[in-house]
Formats: C-alpha cells, structure tokens, sequence
C-alpha cells in the first residue's frame, strides 16, 4: 500500500501510548503489549464518526487493515489494543 501523503505518522517501541488525534496515524511494533510472534509495523489511524472513534489498524508488511469501533469517549490505548489484537486475529488466519 503505497504511503498516503495526508496522513500524519509517527513512530515508536510498543504500543504508542497518549491521545490519539482525529485523523492521526501512528505505528507501534508488536512484543511489549501482546503475546505470540512480532508483526513488524503497524500503523494506526483514529478517525471519529458521530459519537463513536473509529481505529483502523494497518500491517505494513501485507498491508492487510482491519479496524475497530468504540464510543468516542474511549480511552485511546484500548480501542488501539483492541485493532491490534483483531488485527493480528486476522493475519493468524491468513497463515
């Protein structure tokens, strides 16, 4: 998947921790908030809709994206977990 431009990024060991901005993207790397193997890069965009934040977690390897609902109100580092842990769900069934 080719880099978007209009996204903004930053980088970060474990899980990126602090208030996700609308629209922001972030990338962690797998090994300090999850058990079982690394899954490289990943990025996370956090995008609100109505009263509900939206969290699109990315693998950077396969570009595979899933993403993940909550209230708008949530904190950020559980809806970014939960994108993760879906996310590596989805790349345990791939394989």
């Amino acid at each position: 998947m080719p880099p978007d431009s209009s996204r903004k990024t930053g980088s970060g060991r474990g899980v990126a921790h602090g208030q996700g901005k609308p629209g922001e993207e972030k990338d962690a790397r797998d090994g300090e908030g999850l058990s079982g193997g690394d899954l490289g890069e990943v990025f996370f965009e956090f995008r609100p809709i109505g009263n509900y934040m939206r969290v699109d977690a990315i693998h950077a390897r396969t570009g595979i994206e899933t993403y993940v609902l909550g209230p708008r109100n949530a904190p950020p580092n559980s809806l970014q977990m939960l994108a993760l842990r879906k996310l590596k769900t989805v790349l345990d069934r791939k394989t």
